[in-house]
Formats: C-alpha cells, structure tokens, sequence
C-alpha cells in the first residue's frame, strides 16, 4: 500500500480539486479518461520534442552538406567567370593597341570589366580607380585579389583588371542553389566570421586572398522542420487518440470500473437495505488495490455488525435494569446469555461478590454454559483467582487445553465487586472481545449506581426526596383503591446547623448516618423511610392507623433522646421534633397530608423542639388562615408590581475588583424593603415562587439592556418548580437572546437541597442549560463530604461555600482544613470556588491564602437595586 507523507497528500488533494475545478469532472471513470489522456498528451509531446530535436539537428547537418556543395559548384562557376573575363581582357587589349589607345566602353561592360592598369606605364583602360600603383601591386602576389567593391584580377603583373563585386552577383545568387527554400546568403569575404545563429559553409578561391561563403539562417530551419514535425504528430497524435478512445469505450472502460462500478453498487445496497444484507467479494477475485479495499471494507463491515450487536447489548441490558429493579438475578440471566450470543461463547458465569462477608451473594450461568462440559473445578478455580486479586478492576486472559477464558473483576462499590467469567472453545478472546466485555460490565456497573443516586440518598443510603414522594404517592392511591389507613412521620433534627458549626460537617454527616440507621431499625419491612431536605426525613406507614404512627415517632424520639452519639472525641446529644398526620383525617391527597405533617412539625418546633405534635383540623385551619395572609401579601406585591431585583457584587480576590452580581429578591413595602428569607418560604409552600422567579429574571435583563457593559459573572437563584420544567430554561435563555444579554455571563444557582432530592431533573437542566452557553453553580455548598458525589456527577461551573464555613473561618482550624480540600479538588476539577456571608479582613485574607477565587458579603456592600462602581474603600 501506498504511503504519503503530509506534503505529498496535500498535493495530491489539491490535484484532485483542480480536475473537478476546471476541468468539470467529478465520476472517478471521468478524472481516469482525463488523467489517461493529460498522460498520453504529455507523453506524446516529450516524445515529439525529443524526436523534434533529433530531426532538427539531422536536418543541420543536411543544410550544411548542401550548404558546402552550393559553396563548391558556385566558386567553380566563380572560376569560370574570372577565366573568361581573363580571356574577354586580352581581346579588349589587342583591340585597344590597334585602335591606337582608344577604348571601346560598350566593350568594357559586355565583358564586365571595369578597368584595366597597365604596370609598366601605370595607365588605364575604362575607368581610373582611385587606387595609386604602390597599392596595387601590393596584390600581385594574388591571382585574384577582393578589395573593397572590386575584385582584382592579376594578369601576370603585366597589367590589372578591375571587376566589379556586382558584376558577379548572378553567380552568387541564393535562388541558384540546393538550400534555396532557407533563403541562403552567398557573399565574398577576405576574413570568415562565425556566426551563432547562421549555418555556414565557405570555400577559398584558389591564389586568392578571400573566400566564397554560404550561410542559411538556423531559424529558418528550425521553423520550417518544427511546421514539417508539428503536422506529422497532429496526425499521429489523432489517429492514436481516436483508437484509443474507441478502445477504451468498447472494452478497456468496463475493464478498468468494473472495481468501482462494483463497490459502489455493494455500498448503495449497504445503505438500502443494511450492513447484515450485503457483502464485499472483490477480494475473492483478484488482489490489487481495489481488491484490498474489498476486503478492508468487509472487515470493517462486519466489525460494525459485531459492534452494533454490542450497542444493543448495552441497551438492552439498561432497559431490562430498569424493568427487573427487583429481580437482579433475571437481569443477571439475561445479560450472561446475551453475552454468550455477542461473544459465540461456550458459557458465561457472573457472580454479585460481597467483599465483606467473602462470598457469592447470588451466582448465575448462561443456558450455554448449563450444556456445556465446562468443569466446575476450572470456574471454581478462576473465581478464587478472582476473589485473591487486589486490584479493583481487572482483565485475565487465560487458557486450559484448547479452551480460552476471560475472567474479569469490576468494582461496584466499597461492598460488592461484580466477578464474571466468559469460556471459549479453540478461538482465543480478542482484545476487541474484551472490549465489548469490559463495556458492558463497565456499563451495568454505572448504570446500577446511576440509579441508585437517582433513588438514593447518597449519604444516608435512605430513599432520596423524589424516590419517597413517588412510594408516598402510589401509597395514596392504593389507601384510596382498597380504603386502608395509611399515615406519614416528617421530623426534623433539633438545632442540627449548631451541631455543623460546632462540631464540623464531617461530624454532623456521621450523625445523620447514625440517625438513618436508628429509624430503619425500629420501622416495619413494609414502611420506607426517606431523607426530605438536609436534616429532614419523611417516614411512610402503609395500612397504618394515625395513633400508631405517633407511638412510633414518640419511640424514634426516645431512642434518639437516649442515644448518646460518640464520634471520634465528642459525646453529642441530639433530639428531634416530628409532625403527623394520616389519609383522610388531614387530606386525601399526599400533598395534604404532607402540609398537615409539616404544620405540625412547625408547631413542634415553635413549642420547645424535642417534641411530637398531631395537629386538629381546626388548629390546621387557623395556621393556614394566618399563612394565606401571607400569600395574599406575596401576591399583592406581585399585582403592584413591588418585586424588584437587587444586586450584591461579587469580587475576584486576586484583584478585589467586582467581576458580577448575584441578583435577589425584594419586597417594596413603604419606605421598607423586605428581604427574601422574609417570604421565600411562604412563596414556595404555595407555589408562587416560580412567578417570583420570571419576574425577577425579566427586569434584570430589562435593567442590564439599559447598561453600555454587562458584568462578567450574573448569579440567578432558581427554585425547584423552575427546574423541575426545561422549558423554564429555554424560555428564559430566548429572553437573554431577545435583549442582546451573552448567555455566557449567566450563571444559574441550585441549592444543595435540589442536588439531593432532584438529581435526575437537575442533571438534566444543568446539560440543557450549558448547551446553550450558561453556567452553573452550586449553592449553600458544604454540608459535608458526601456533597463531592453531586460534583461527580453535575457538571457544574462555579461552587459557593455555605456561610457556615466562611463565619470565623480565621479562628476555625476545622473549616480552613475543608475549606482547603474543597479548593484543592474545584482546582483539580476546573471548578471556581466562591466564599459567601464574607464580613471581616481576617475571613477575607483567610478565603485568599486557601484558594478561594471569589467572595460576597457585607464587607463589600450590601444587595442594592443599582450596580455598584466599586468595593468599599477600606478593602
């Protein structure tokens, strides 16, 4: 096979795009015609040149040999004409001594002659030449002698003749010669010059001091040979091209597409009907190029075949995940057997290994290998080799006689590892094999733990808020359908942020941990318990009467009450408040229901915590009646159009200069501005929150429109009912583009709260968002390490420390030390870190040495409904 290096490839690409530029060819039949026909030309006409060449130069020599014999007969004919003027001059002279002295002229002229000098008495007959007797003479060591115009004949030194050059020019004419057609020159000369340009040929007349030449202009020559050369090849050169083309229109043409035409009816057939209905067979025929693209294509083709097949493993093994949730041991079944028919294996074995009790919890074979003969010592032994490894994950290829294995160990999480092992009779497992193996256990492993994050609290292992809210749901339904009880627990840890800020986050997850396994162990196997927000969980009683679930939230208070949580140095206390309530007594729907729980939950904490509380419909009356006036506020300032958006700067530490704003929310009431914190949650309990959100959004873009420069970085906060919708996002992102906002300043906010109850939808707005250009950040970062698996898995820009952290972070070696693993693994991941509630020097200076990138807080100003120029002047 031909190989180019990268200049040459370029050539020949550029080649190819002069043929289809300008000569208009596109099939590749066409650019082989031309390609063959610029060959022939060029070939034809070097070999003409060649040939041109050769012709031209024997046609030198030709002239010149003619040349020479035109010189030789013309100087015999020269000769002759001197003799017979010799002879003409002896008569002229006896008749002059007769005639006593007196000259005949007409004679002169009939015998050229143009005078006679006599030596002896230096007189002359006919015309005297302005020559003197000294002058003469000095030639009378010639016969024949040119001097200027004439020429001088010596009579013996007797007497001289004069004749002039012009009386001789019919022997010198070129039209008397051979090489007449090249327009000769013939000329008398006493010296020879060589001329470049001229062929010449010249002859000395005999006693004589001058030559006879002939010349003949190269350029004569050379342009009546290449005429003469230039008419042969056109007809040589047409009569070939005619044969050629009809040759190559009858037979050569099919010969030479035959591999194309081939090809591509193979390839178009592949397209029409699919890569398993066509097969490339050139190779089967011959062995040139196109014969080994044949075979590149084919091996290709059924590489595609095979890959494909595995594709739809790995989608069928995450469709039938999801459908077999609760029978892993089918979805085992289906995917070794589906492995087996990828692979064409004798058998497959795959193993849930638990590493901490040391054994198989469930074990499952393909139908292949429950035909087989495969021993069960050699898998016994394979899977101990297995269990032995100490590398997480990891790939063996091994061998027994003429039967091949594959045997692979994939982590899936601190407490089980997934063994599998694929037998092969003869055929050894390709690397491509053990990719497609990998890929697919690979695969189900993240697609297992995938849906457990979607279903799971990560730090809890408890249902996570979605998971819990659906369980509730269905429960409600079923009461309805089949008139059971059903009840619900909500409680909340007492002071649970002091036990973070005393004790530290790390201390404050063990404690939640600690507190999950407390509920799991003292409800029913049919009950499910969830983790609701931070600190919050929600317990769901099926087929339970309401005064059985106070009895056993007041049995979860005591163990709680009673536990003393021991966590490395510290002895913490922890108590809990709990609101309850059950179908039909507070509602008939789970999102009544779950208000009455949460109401009584309130009113637990507003008795003294530590406490759990059932409320009456009418006490629930009262306390909705005092919240609708609260929504009635919230709703008259959004008809009065009083919500307004402030901004707080936000500032890059390394420079202290303001780089963006995150905008809040504010109530206009009188001279009063109310803050959010003020009514957030009374507009999100009753769903007025999201109108809050687009009203917020749309008079920032409207204010930032007004504004020559938008800041770098603008921070909007978003509820959960905003995520929960895309089309939220895409509408707000069609209103940044509408006012000329760049998308790419935007940064959208979600709370921790969000990322642990909403992670499927938030995965999903965060993609939609970031492909349209806006960034993410998550807020209230920090309620400890179990937070770095949302930064696995969201793709977030920005991440904003709770200010739990930053508040005396100076004198806190606890929050220095996770400030600074959080900025170490943001720097590692390419994520800004931004510190909020900043409002000291020292928290400042603090936030600097550890890495943060940027902060807010009131040492720089407090939210106002203008941009601030810059920070405080004391910074």
């Amino acid at each position: 096979m031909l190989e180019y290096s990268g200049m040459e490839n370029n050539r020949i690409v550029k080649f190819n795009r002069i043929l289809e530029k300008y000569f208009k060819v596109k099939s590749y039949g066409q650019k082989v015609v031309l390609i063959l026909v610029l060959l022939f030309t060029l070939s034809f006409s070097l070999v003409s040149v060649i040939f041109a060449y050769l012709n031209l130069e024997k046609e030198y020599k030709n002239v010149s040999k003619a040349l020479s014999r035109a010189v030789d007969i013309k100087t015999d004919l020269l000769l002759k004409e001197f003799k017979e003027i010799e002879n003409n001059s002896k008569l002229l002279i006896t008749t002059y001594k007769q005639s006593s002295d007196i000259v005949d002229y007409s004679l002169l002229r009939k015998f050229k002659i143009y005078a006679i000098f006599f030596e002896d008495d230096g007189k002359y007959i006919g015309r005297r030449i302005n020559l003197s007797p000294v002058d003469i003479k000095s030639y009378k060591n010639f016969r024949y002698a040119l001097l200027g115009d004439y020429i001088i004949l010596n009579m013996n030194r007797v007497y001289y003749i004069f004749v002039k050059k012009k009386y001789i020019n019919h022997i010198l004419d070129p039209k008397k010669s051979f090489v007449s057609d090249y327009d000769p020159i013939f000329m008398l000369e006493t010296h020879v010059k060589k001329y470049r340009s001229f062929i010449c040929e010249k002859e000395v007349i005999p006693e004589s001091n001058f030559f006879l030449v002939g010349c003949v202009e190269k350029g004569a020559v050379t342009g009546n040979e290449i005429k003469k050369i230039l008419i042969e090849s056109i007809s040589l050169f047409s009569t070939l091209f005619i044969l050629g083309f009809i040759m190559y229109h009858t037979f050569f043409r099919n010969v030479l597409l035959y591999p194309i035409k081939s090809l591509k009816e193979d390839i178009e057939k592949m397209n029409r009907e699919g890569l398993e209905n066509v097969k490339f067979t050139l190779q089967l025929y011959g062995e040139d190029e196109f014969a080994q693209i044949s075979k590149v294509l084919e091996e290709t083709r059924r590489k595609i075949l095979k890959h494909q097949k595995g594709m739809a493993l790995v989608l069928q093994t995450t469709s039938k995940m999801i459908s077999m949730t609760n029978d892993i041991h089918r979805f085992s079944l289906f995917t070794v057997d589906q492995l087996d028919e990828l692979l064409n294996a004798e058998g497959t074995v795959l193993c849930l290994y638990s590493k901490i009790e040391d054994r198989c919890m469930f074990k499952v074979h393909s139908d292949n290998y429950l035909k087989s003969t495969i021993p069960s010592s050699l898998e016994k032994r394979e899977f101990l080799k297995l269990t032995k490894l100490p590398d997480k994950n990891k790939m063996i290829r091994d061998r027994n006689g003429h039967r091949h294995m594959l045997s692979i160990k994939k982590e899936v999480s601190d407490e089980y590892s997934i063994l599998l092992i694929t037998f092969r009779k003869n055929e050894p497992i390709s690397d491509e094999d053990m990719n497609y193996l990998d890929m697919v256990i690979s695969h189900l492993v993240y697609s297992i733990n995938l849906l457990n994050l979607a279903t799971y609290d990560p730090l809890t292992k408890l249902y996570n808020r979605r998971a819990i809210v659906e369980y509730a749901e269905r429960e409600v339904e079923r009461s309805k359908r089949y008139n059971h009880q059903f009840s619900i627990i909500l409680l909340d840890i007492d002071d649970f942020k002091g036990i973070n800020d005393t004790y530290g986050h790390t201390i404050g997850d063990i404690v939640l941990k600690q507190l999950a396994e407390i509920i799991k162990n003292e409800v029913r196997d049919i009950d499910r318990v969830g983790r609701y927000g931070g600190e919050e969980f929600i317990i769901v009683l099926p087929e339970t009467r309401i005064e059985n679930a106070k009895k056993l939230a007041e049995r979860i208070r005591a163990r709680i009450l009673e536990k003393e949580f021991k966590i490395s140095d510290y002895k913490i206390s922890v108590t809990i408040s709990a609101g309850i309530s059950g179908f039909r007594t507070h509602g008939e729907t789970f999102e009544e229901i779950l208000q009455a729980a949460d109401l009584a939950l309130y009113q637990a904490k507003k008795k003294g915590k530590n406490q759990v509380v059932m409320l009456e419909r009418d006490e629930i009356s009262q306390i909705l009646k005092e919240e609708f006036q609260s929504k009635n506020f919230l709703v008259d300032a959004i008809q009065e159009d009083r919500i307004l958006p402030y901004f707080q700067p936000i500032v890059d530490l390394n420079s202290l200069e303001i780089v963006g704003y995150e905008i809040l929310a504010r109530i206009k009431e009188g001279d009063r501005v109310i803050p959010a914190h003020r009514f957030i949650s009374t507009a999100i309990k009753f769903g007025i929150i999201l109108k809050i959100d687009e009203i917020i959004q749309q008079k920032t873009v409207q204010f930032l429109s007004e504004k020559k420069e938008i800041p770098q970085m603008l921070f909007f906060n978003l509820s959960r009912p905003y995520i929960q919708d895309i089309q939220h996002i895409s509408n707000f992102v069609e209103l940044l583009e509408k006012n000329g906002i760049p998308k790419e300043n935007i940064i959208l906010e979600i709370t921790e709260e969000e990322a642990i109850s909403e992670i499927t939808i938030v995965k999903e707005a965060i993609r939609i968002a970031k492909s349209k250009g806006i960034r993410f950040a998550l807020d209230d970062f920090g309620v400890g390490y179990s937070t770095f698996s949302y930064i696995k898995h969201f793709d977030i820009d920005i991440i904003k420390l709770d200010g739990s952290l930053v508040k005396n972070i100076h004198q806190d070696r606890d929050n220095q030390i996770i400030v600074g693993g959080i900025a170490y693994i943001c720097r590692e991941k390419g994520i800004k870190l931004l510190a909020e509630m900043v409002e000291t020097q020292e928290e400042l200076n603090t936030l600097k040495e550890l890495g943060v990138s940027y902060a807010q807080g009131f040492i720089f100003g407090r939210a106002e409904n203008r941009l601030t120029d810059k920070v405080m002047e004391e910074i």
